[in-house]
């Protein structure tokens, strides 16, 4: 009976390889965002301090 819900509804079992690779595709992924997520944190930490660096250049330190 299992079979037949699995094979009718195109579902298929996968071996422990295709699980590997499964398993580190999601790896690879998470890598990435994780990579991405460190990206924006060192954006956000210096960001303040290059806008007010191109004001005061710009501008001239004397204007606020």
């Amino acid at each position: 009976m299992e079979e037949k819900t699995m094979y009718g509804r195109g579902l298929r079992e996968l071996n422990s390889s295709e699980l590997q690779v499964r398993g580190g595709a999601s790896g690879v992924l998470a890598g990435i965002f994780e990579k991405i997520r460190n990206l924006i944190d060192t954006i956000a930490d210096y960001l303040p301090n290059f806008l007010k660096g191109i004001k005061d250049g710009f501008f001239g330190k004397d204007r606020s």
